[in-house]
């Protein structure tokens, strides 16, 4: 199983907020958009995990939808926030390091500051994987993920966005090794 973790992401969750300068939830429904409809989505090999620099934690189960329209992501996710979630959506209050201590697998960060990997090479179907993807368009995560993870790699020498990491991510995950 993969839990695709999409931290510290820049999205307030307000009206204003949603609108504000400087915030992308755009990063967040594509990279959504992505997971959602993936082979791993579609074999329940996959669980989406968004984190809000304001410390909101959604959970997004394979057979969660998301709209393709952004209006209506953003609608969604505001509706999520006040309590009226939709199926296979669940939404957490709380510190990303405490959840993150709570599940189960060997934890990735992707960053470009580390080495440079094949995550062909890393990953394997044979094992539970939490792997954390920078959910922000610039700078370095806020919350402490690197002391929490077991490694640390990069699938580029350059900044890549959250959608095209989870892309490589999802594919990786998918098509590796089964021993």
């Amino acid at each position: 199983m993969l839990t695709l973790v999409l931290a510290d992401c820049e999205m307030e969750l307000t009206p204003v907020g949603m609108e504000s300068k400087g915030f992308r939830p755009d990063m967040v429904h594509f990279s959504l958009l992505l997971t959602q409809d993936s082979g791993l989505a579609e074999e329940r090999e996959l669980r989406t995990v968004v984190h809000t620099r304001d410390d909101n934690i959604f959970l997004f189960e394979a057979d969660a939808e998301i709209p393709e329209d952004f209006k209506k992501f953003k609608k969604m996710m505001l509706r999520a926030v006040r309590g009226d979630t939709p199926q296979g959506v669940r939404v957490l209050q709380g510190d990303l390091m405490e959840f993150l201590d709570k599940q189960i697998g060997r934890g990735i960060v992707m960053t470009p500051k580390a080495r440079k990997v094949d995550p062909t090479d890393l990953l394997s179907r044979t094992e539970d994987y939490i792997v954390i993807v920078g959910g922000f368009s610039e700078g370095d995560f806020r919350s402490p993920v690197y002391d929490w993870a077991d490694d640390k790699v990069s699938i580029s020498e350059r900044a890549m966005k959250p959608w095209s990491v989870t892309a490589e991510t999802l594919v990786s995950y998918r098509y590796c090794s089964l021993e």
